[in-house]
């Protein structure tokens, strides 16, 4: 199972886009873990309409796959810094 590291050793260069498929890819089960969430949160969002949550790719009815770098940009997009944190 994917940890939290896997999104933090991840950079937003495109070096990594020759990666296997498996490293870069991730289903809804292990994107809701990573997130801490519930699959039917992420299946939840993907339904709303507006579509919410990070974008997705359905490749059919029973089957959905994130980007990992997809997943990071949209993490870092909702990123909340409070007054005076420099990260």
């Amino acid at each position: 199972m994917p940890s939290n590291a896997d999104l933090l050793a991840l950079s937003d260069d495109d070096s990594r886009q020759s990666s296997a498929p498996q490293d870069v890819w991730r289903t809804t089960e292990e994107v809701a873990a990573l997130l801490k969430v519930d699959p039917s949160t992420l299946r939840r969002w993907r339904t709303a309409r507006p579509p919410q949550g990070p974008p997705f790719v359905r490749l059919s009815s029973r089957l959905t796959l994130y980007s990992i770098h997809d997943l990071q940009r949209w993490l870092a997009h909702h990123r909340i810094a409070p007054e005076g944190d420099d990260a």
